[in-house]
């Protein structure tokens, strides 16, 4: 199994990042266990499904569940991004509803609480490795105002990812991007029936959240609910969808940059084969798809 170990800038430098995290692609988060969310010290109360976890660092992704109002704690010095699937959730006196996308850069100490009918919500928390980011200043430009996905304008540039193949049959909006390491956050929307003719590959580690929708790659039929993480430069792809699908993104290490190359045609119908490390092998099968009769 590939353990994901990453680059940050620190500084002026390049520094080898001690992130290690499994290589995931995919699963199906309705078939993972729910643990108590104090294990992971956001809370004495809710509950979690771990999607990707880091033991040396703690650095984690996540579905949390909270039934009322809690308060998340969020230790000092990490960065927590999240997007909200249901309910609804506070940082501070702002309310941050059902597919609100929000970031709070560490150094930053607001009160998180969930609202009165509790929330679900992917988040992403990270320690932070450059301690002079910590500044002032800078937790300014790190700071990210509200993302109201409902209100949005799909006006992501593809080609500034080299991802301009995808622009005739899909759309993008960028959430988040640093302005120190480059890491970026965005949503992609893909047309039914649009098609891959071609592989991928990252300089950076990427994961990703599928919202809704169905996608079909060279590991299987991805339904609504799966995630994935890959390490650098891992091959992925080509991928196709015969629904549509809306697709959340993070970049993780520095600025995507996307290298294309030949791969097997692409299937609607590929077998179930994904990549999934040892402890997660009991919760690794495909889901049914969305009946419409």
């Amino acid at each position: 199994m590939t353990n994901i170990r990453h680059h940050r800038s620190v500084g002026d430098k390049e520094e080898e990042d001690p992130t290690i995290r499994d290589h995931i692609d995919f699963i199906q988060t309705q078939n993972l266990p729910w643990h108590n969310a104090s294990q992971w010290g956001l809370s004495e109360t809710g509950k979690l499904k771990r999607l990707s976890h880091d033991p040396e660092t703690g650095e984690l992704s996540a579905l949390v569940h909270f039934d009322g109002i809690a308060e998340i704690t969020i230790e000092p010095g990490r960065d927590l991004e999240f997007l909200v699937i249901e309910g609804a959730l506070s940082v501070d006196d702002e309310r941050y509803d059902r597919y609100h996308f929000g970031f709070v850069p560490a150094g930053r100490t607001p009160r998180i609480t969930t609202g009165a009918s509790g929330v679900i919500a992917l988040i992403f928390t990270s320690p932070l490795q450059d301690a002079a980011r910590l500044t002032p200043e800078a937790i300014e430009q790190r700071s990210t105002p509200k993302r109201d996905l409902n209100n949005g304008v799909w006006d992501g540039d593809f080609d500034k990812f080299n991802l301009g193949s995808m622009k005739e049959g899909a759309r993008m909006r960028v959430l988040r991007e640093d302005p120190f390491s480059g890491e970026t956050t965005y949503l992609t929307a893909t047309m039914a029936f649009r098609r891959g003719s071609q592989a991928e590959r990252h300089p950076i580690s990427q994961e990703f959240f599928l919202l809704s929708g169905e996608l079909a790659g060279e590991f299987g039929i991805m339904q609504a609910g799966a995630y994935c993480i890959r390490p650098p430069m891992a091959k992925h792809g080509p991928y196709g969808s015969p629904t549509g699908a809306l697709i959340f993104f993070r970049g993780l290490g520095g600025p995507q940059v996307t290298h294309w190359e030949d791969a097997a045609p692409f299937r609607f119908d590929p077998e179930f084969n994904p990549i999934i490390p040892d402890d997660l092998k009991p919760y690794s099968r495909p889901v049914p798809r969305t009946q419409v009769y």
